[in-house]
């Protein structure tokens, strides 16, 4: 018999005493660690936290720590889907209502009520957000601003960051020169960027809107989209966000940004500032480009 041979014959029992040598040191999770692990599953990110600090406190039992926390999660993901899989329509909705003060400039130069509210609802394969604000001012029985809009995403999930997505809204803004705006849109969007800090989404495709001027006509146009969706969790209650959207190819193009800085108050309550822009490339004779809103608003969120 070789050298070789006599390594592998002396290797093998010495391997298998080191195993359950091993296994003989490695610590199990103190009672108290479990539970305070257990106790944080309910916040993915407070479940890490807690985990890590467990693990530099309890070294010996990382590896067992680490099992705990799969366990855990592993038992939140089955959760979650079988939830999503068995809600009926009127089940899964979140959403928020908005409501305080606007000032504008641009077209009109006013100061007046803002009121909003959004709903989505999440399922498996889909997620669905209605959403829909109003800015109205009236002076000495004159209007001095107006405008609403309602809107309707719709999006399916192909993976947790690609989807595919249908747009419709409507849109009435006697300032910027029309009484009633539709706009529907088909296309792609994916997620650059998907962190419970950050998220940068990215959207494209084919566009039509049919637009009733104040002055008088109508317009129907085959147009583009694209949109770009960005949200900052600065800190545990305040959040930065930023929509932006352009309409391209029709008539007049169109973008809008809506900008937004969002802090939690107390419970369910944050308060809002934002800043809206819009321009038309093309506006109607005697108006501006450019119309601009800030809002600042009470949020409450259920």
């Amino acid at each position: 018999m070789g050298i070789f041979p006599m390594r592998i014959l002396f290797a093998v029992p010495a391997l298998a005493l080191a195993v359950p040598f091993a296994a003989a040191h490695a610590e199990p999770v103190p009672a108290s660690v479990a539970a305070m692990i257990d106790a944080a599953a309910a916040d993915p990110a407070s479940l890490k936290t807690v985990a890590e600090i467990a693990k530099k406190t309890n070294p010996g039992s990382a590896a067992e720590i680490d099992a705990q926390v799969a366990a855990l999660n592993k038992k939140a993901e089955e959760a979650r889907v079988a939830k999503l899989e068995s809600q009926s329509f009127t089940e899964g909705w979140s959403g928020e209502g908005t409501i305080g003060a606007f000032t504008s400039s641009g077209n009109t130069s006013s100061t007046g009520v803002a009121i909003g509210a959004k709903l989505t609802k999440q399922s498996l394969k889909w997620e669905n957000t209605l959403a829909g604000a109003v800015n109205y001012q009236k002076d000495n029985g004159v209007t001095s601003q107006e405008r609403y809009f309602i809107g309707n995403d719709l999006h399916y999930k192909f993976s947790p960051r690609f989807y595919a997505l249908a747009i419709v809204s409507w849109e009435r803004d006697t300032f910027a020169g029309f009484t009633s705006r539709f706009s529907e849109s088909l296309g792609l969007g994916y997620k650059l960027i998907d962190t419970p800090k950050v998220v940068l989404g990215l959207e494209g495709g084919p566009a039509l809107r049919q637009t009733s001027y104040v002055i008088g006509g109508n317009s129907s146009d085959f147009s583009g989209r694209v949109a770009g969706n960005f949200i900052w969790n600065i800190g545990p209650t305040t959040a930065f966000t930023e929509t932006a959207s352009y309409f391209f190819g029709g008539e007049t193009n169109t973008f809008t940004s809506d900008t937004a800085l969002t802090t939690k108050l107390y419970g369910s309550l944050s308060a809002r500032i934002s800043f809206f822009l819009q321009n038309e490339s093309n506006p109607q004779p005697g108006l501006e480009a450019t119309d601009t809103t800030t809002r600042f608003t009470l949020v409450y969120g259920f």
